[in-house]
């Protein structure tokens, strides 16, 4: 029997709390929203502060026949997006996270194929990366052992005003309209 997508969604976040608990030596605290109708899996902050990032998790059990990991995102209306709000998409191989990417929601709606949500609703992203080829989602790769760093960095770079410094974001900046 199959793991059903809700089994394998819990798998999923659970396995990256272990895995920013362990990967920041405890510097990263995970909170658990009581509803995720916002997309938002698992809150992360500082140990001792306040929740600083909304992270949604997507988890790939296996690779399809072209050794891709793919992941993909409903959304009923449009798909959400915000500097503090990231994608962490896990490809798991024996019961542990072989490798992850973290990737802003901006990244992610960009570079993400985008189709109709099911009966046409809504809108679908879909995420397909291969977790050892170069490729559109390759800067936003990382292992295991570099998921709390990496967030870590993302927070500090947040407290600081600036952007994301997760890899392979890009910052576009506008003038305000006169």
């Amino acid at each position: 029997m199959a793991t059903t997508a809700t089994q394998r969604g819990i798998a999923g976040e659970q396995l990256f709390a272990a895995t920013v608990t362990l990967t920041s030596d405890g510097e990263l605290e995970l909170f658990k929203p009581l509803i995720d109708d916002d997309h938002t899996d698992i809150d992360v902050g500082p140990r001792g502060a306040i929740p600083a990032l909304a992270i949604q998790v997507k988890t790939a059990l296996s690779l399809d026949r072209s050794g891709l990991a793919v992941a993909r995102a409903f959304y009923p209306g449009q798909p959400r997006q915000h500097p503090r709000f990231i994608y962490a998409v896990l490809y798991v191989e024996e019961a542990a996270v072989h490798t992850a990417w973290l990737v802003p929601s901006s990244g992610f709606n960009r570079l993400a194929y985008r189709g109709a949500g099911p009966r046409g609703h809504g809108v679908e992203l879909e995420f397909m990366a291969s977790p050892v080829r170069d490729d559109r989602w390759a800067s936003y790769r990382c292992t295991r052992m570099e998921v709390g760093a990496n967030l870590l960095r993302t927070i500090h770079s947040l407290r600081r005003g600036n952007v994301p410094a997760l890899p392979g974001s890009h910052v576009l900046y506008r003038r305000p309209p006169r």
